[in-house]
């Protein structure tokens, strides 16, 4: 059975004041080229489909006929879990009409949608909550899926039957997992695991930094780290959303993977690689699976330069992508030089000085602003501010009246 696994695409979202929907409908693209040209058997996407919970309709739109696209007319079913930037609700709104096309929301661990039958033979059962059971597929292997879209902590031990403060919720839905597992999972079926959950192996420190907007997930309020030592015995793949990087989890008997977010969202992810995973699996057996870059059709880029025509020169050749711009100076940047910076790329998120190191304190001493007159320090800084214009000569009176303390009458 080949799966294609995919997470984190925040759909709506902005970086600063540029709407990102137009690269990512270029990603998106990408994925379903991907899709047609590997023909997987199934589908899973894990969590965060949106930016907010309250999406722009365009991103809405977006996301309907991208996952339409992705069952296509072979009806391939597509499992979209929700995510902590997902409203559970509105995730789950268009199942009646998704569900005839072969798209399956899951909004909640307790989500237990009603069975269906396809006429080529697909069917699809939910015989517990957060358990979903495939029949029928091309590759002729039953598939079982445990899934555990993202909750709260309040909301996930209401669900899981316990208010026992004392019990870690990694113990109690281990438990959960484990109960579903020894019910459902079979050794002639392939036996996954989706959750958006924030995950590592217990013992050994997660070396990866969380995503900018993603920290909510964590205490308090949010949900701890879930070990990896957790999963069901005989879970063969757990496709993970949450962290925007791909990669599989070290130290884990079972393949733990987080896909990545199809493309870079923030200036910390601006080197993350932008990928979705394809693996095949058969039941029995070891999963297999490899990571399938995507291009990052408008790039991030943080890039330092040593005057203003470097910079000026680098802008004209990069036109595409989103910029933050450090430029190595000793003095205030002139504002008509930062207008020639804006005015030369379409989307710069910000121009940084970066000062020298501090000199020693003799020459810091002789070039302190407390050894420069008043009135000069005025000038040069009514020059920056005002794009190299001096102030006129009625402002400068009225400093120098304030500065011998005279009333002006």
């Amino acid at each position: 059975m080949k799966l294609l696994h995919s997470s984190d695409w925040h759909l709506g979202k902005k970086l600063g004041p540029y709407s990102r929907l137009e690269e990512q409908k270029e990603v998106l693209e990408e994925i379903i080229a991907l899709k047609e040209r590997e023909k997987p058997d199934l589908v899973i996407i894990s969590g965060d489909l949106y930016d907010t919970w309250n999406p722009p309709h365009e991103a809405i739109e977006l996301l309907y006929r991208s996952l339409k696209r992705l069952s296509g007319d072979a009806l391939t079913p597509v499992i979209a879990l929700a995510g902590n930037h997902d409203a559970p609700d509105h995730i789950e709104a268009p199942d009646p009409l998704a569900r005839e096309c072969g798209i399956f929301f899951m909004g909640y661990p307790e989500s237990c949608p009603k069975d269906i039958n396809f006429p080529g033979g697909l069917s699809v059962s939910f015989p517990d909550p957060g358990m979903i059971c495939l029949d029928g597929l091309p590759s002729g292997d039953p598939v079982n899926i445990i899934c555990t879209p993202y909750a709260s902590e309040v909301r996930l031990r209401r669900f899981l039957g316990t208010e026992e403060k004392d019990e870690t919720m990694r113990s109690v839905l281990r438990v959960q997992w484990k109960n579903l597992a020894k019910k459902h999972y079979s050794h002639t079926s392939v036996n996954l695991l989706a959750a958006h959950l924030y995950m590592g192996s217990k013992g050994e420190l997660l070396q990866e930094e969380e995503p900018e907007g993603e920290k909510s997930i964590l205490h308090p309020g949010g949900l701890e780290m879930i070990y990896t030592e957790d999963l069901p015995q005989g879970c063969q793949y757990a496709a993970l959303g949450h962290l925007h990087r791909g990669f599989p989890l070290a130290g884990s008997s079972v393949p733990a993977i987080y896909s990545g977010s199809p493309a870079s969202y923030s200036m910390n992810e601006y080197k993350g690689g932008n990928s979705v995973v394809l693996a095949e699996i058969e039941a029995g057996e070891k999963a297999s699976f490899r990571f399938e870059k995507l291009a990052s059709p408008w790039p991030l880029y943080r890039e330092s330069f040593s005057s203003v025509e470097e910079s000026l020169s680098w802008l004209r050749d990069h036109q595409k992508g989103y910029v933050e711009l450090i430029l190595k100076t000793r003095e205030y940047i002139k504002g008509s030089d930062k207008q020639k910076i804006l005015q030369a790329h379409p989307r710069i998120l910000a121009v940084i000085p970066e000062l020298p190191p501090l000199r020693s304190p003799r020459e810091e001493k002789s070039s302190s602003f407390s050894s420069r007159p008043v009135k000069e320090l005025f000038r040069e800084f009514y020059r920056h501010n005002r794009q190299d214009l001096e102030p006129s000569g009625e402002l400068l009176e009225l400093l120098d009246e304030i500065i011998s303390g005279e009333e002006t009458i």
